[in-house]
């Protein structure tokens, strides 16, 4: 019984926002029933003092302490909590933009980096030119090959069970290769 109780008091203690401290009235009836409100029922109720220490989400371990003088029941309620995360973050190292990449296989190396640490369901996934390259992974490096010549876009997104958390900026990149229309070491033929 007792613990139930408590267990309301910690309850009435958690979702009270604006509470610092408040005092709550404790009497037991005729029944053997101990009944808790805000104003006293009877002459005979006692008082409990409830000091919140701290309320915070994620709840990890909460303390209870329980001391009893004169009639007066003092409850101390303690609580820690888990820091929150940082905003999730991601960003593209290398290339870098407005960098000008010469590779006649149309080869680029895209290299990024997140403050989280990818797992089976923190992954990320490459954006090239609005589309999505491969499927997402669990690290941050990605070998693009057989890329066309010319200007593309880039950007790496964090995905959190397939959903997008954050996303990198997007760069433009210059991809030179040597032109397919005239072949390698072809002389320029005068007019």
């Amino acid at each position: 019984m007792r613990l139930i109780d408590l267990a309301s008091i910690l309850l009435f203690a958690t979702t009270a926002s604006t509470a610092v401290a408040t005092t709550i009235y404790s009497w037991t009836d005729d029944n053997g029933v101990v009944h808790f409100s805000d104003t006293p029922g009877t002459p005979q109720a006692s008082t409990v003092e409830l000091s919140i220490t701290e309320v915070q989400k994620n709840i990890q371990q909460t303390v209870i302490d329980i001391n009893q003088a004169d009639n007066v029941e003092l409850i101390s309620i303690t609580t820690t909590a888990e820091p929150p995360l940082p905003t999730a973050t991601i960003s593209l190292l290398a290339p870098v933009h407005q960098q000008t990449i010469r590779s006649n296989d149309g080869d680029i190396k895209v290299r990024a980096v997140s403050n989280r640490k990818l797992n089976s369901k923190l992954q990320a996934q490459l954006v090239i030119d609005g589309r999505v390259y491969g499927s997402p992974q669990t690290i941050l490096t990605w070998q693009l090959t057989n890329i066309d010549r010319g200007s593309h876009q880039l950007q790496i997104q964090l995905l959190k069970n397939g959903k997008i958390l954050a996303s990198s900026e997007s760069i433009t990149v210059y991809l030179h290769r040597v032109s397919q229309a005239r072949p390698k070491n072809s002389p320029i033929q005068p007019r």
